[in-house]
């Protein structure tokens, strides 16, 4: 449509036929929309006064869902089994001990690389500190024909305090690895003992 055209329908010539509606506006309807709301008398909500009447009674408040102990339940086997794997077994602690013990600091890396239990951490702790210990007793017992570890050796007898020292530390070590799995088991047992729902 011109302009012209536009020009001419507004001077008073008869419109043409109404246009039909634009494709958004009937895009509800054929969507199944639901029909305007109409005032019938059959769908008519409850007054104030007719609520009483119709009061349903419900079964008293229940705390606890029927479900709810069942799932309390797995969920408590679930933490305990966790935490049981999370510590590990004896087995695992002797085994992570004798590798460290053997490997020295090798064996120590390949034991934190492979274990991630509590036992096998704490046995290479352990193992480390004997380890040290070994070594030390090696150091200040044995007869050496390498010059390096004669000299080694000199400085050992020269600064006894350091070597006292360095024992000390090793001991420490393996004590506290030992110790430290033993705590962490009886903190399973302890869990193991409590009731369900603490």
């Amino acid at each position: 449509m011109n302009r012209e055209e536009r020009e001419g329908t507004t001077d008073g010539a008869a419109p043409g036929p109404p246009e039909s509606p634009p494709a958004w506006a009937t895009l509800g309807q054929n969507m199944g929309t639901p029909p305007p709301y109409t005032d019938d008398t059959d769908n008519f909500l409850p007054s104030y006064e007719d609520l009483p009447q119709k009061k349903v009674d419900l079964p008293p408040y229940q705390e606890e869902h029927p479900g709810e102990e069942s799932f309390m339940r797995t969920h408590h086997v679930r933490d305990l089994m966790a935490a049981a794997d999370q510590l590990g077994t004896d087995s695992v602690f002797i085994l992570c001990f004798l590798i460290c013990f053997l490997f020295n600091w090798l064996g120590y890396i390949i034991c934190f690389c492979l274990f991630t239990s509590v036992a096998a951490r704490c046995g290479a702790i352990s193992g480390i500190g004997l380890n040290l210990v070994k070594l030390l007793l090696i150091l200040k017992r044995c007869t050496f024909d390498n010059p390096q570890m004669i000299q080694a050796q000199q400085y050992m007898q020269i600064h006894e305090i350091q070597y006292m020292l360095l024992m000390t530390l090793g001991l420490l070590v393996l004590v506290f690895g030992i110790l430290r799995y033993n705590s962490a088991k009886s903190a399973v047992r302890r869990t193991l003992l409590l009731p369900r729902y603490m």
